[in-house]
């Protein structure tokens, strides 16, 4: 199993931990550990572009996480622009919806992630860490839906940094 595998189901066995009073520590560690299964999964997508194997792993310490927010914001800033304009066709609409999906859960996973990190003024219930966790899990399964289409593979380049004209 890939690493960003391996983490979404750490995340899922951490926020299980405890039964029937889970500790704030493993619910935090939790919502941390599913974004790092996103952020893992993009970069791991990103780098398998890159001819040489054996540079890939360099290559995927070069992705910082401001930037890769700054790029998922850019995916649903357009995709919301796009909605007002009207509707695409139906199978390039059901890309952009895949995507945005991705995009925004990544904006939303990172936030969360901070959140359990840095904030202790709140605890966490299971059922949010659960929710948290499923969102991850969801982007998953619309990334692999939208892998190979010429948008994703773009917005996987945009995760670099930004664009200059």
């Amino acid at each position: 199993m890939a690493l960003p595998d391996d983490l979404l189901q750490l995340a899922r066995h951490l926020a299980n931990l405890d039964e029937p009073n889970p500790r704030q520590a493993a619910l935090r560690r939790a919502v941390s550990t599913a974004y790092y299964a996103l952020f893992h999964l993009l970069v791991s997508e990103a780098t398998l572009n890159w001819g040489r194997i054996e540079l890939r792993p360099l290559l995927g310490r070069v992705f910082e996480h401001g930037n890769m927010k700054t790029a998922s914001e850019r995916i649903v800033s357009v995709f919301k622009a796009q909605m007002k304009k009207g509707p695409a066709p139906s199978q390039e609409l059901a890309v952009s919806q895949r995507l945005h999906v991705v995009a925004s859960t990544f904006i939303q996973a990172q936030q969360r992630r901070n959140e359990a990190d840095y904030d202790t003024s709140e605890d966490w219930t299971r059922e949010e860490v659960l929710e948290q966790i499923d969102g991850v899990s969801a982007a998953f399964s619309n990334w692999n839906a939208i892998r190979d289409e010429p948008v994703a593979q773009a917005y996987l380049v945009s995760l670099l940094g930004r664009r200059r004209v």
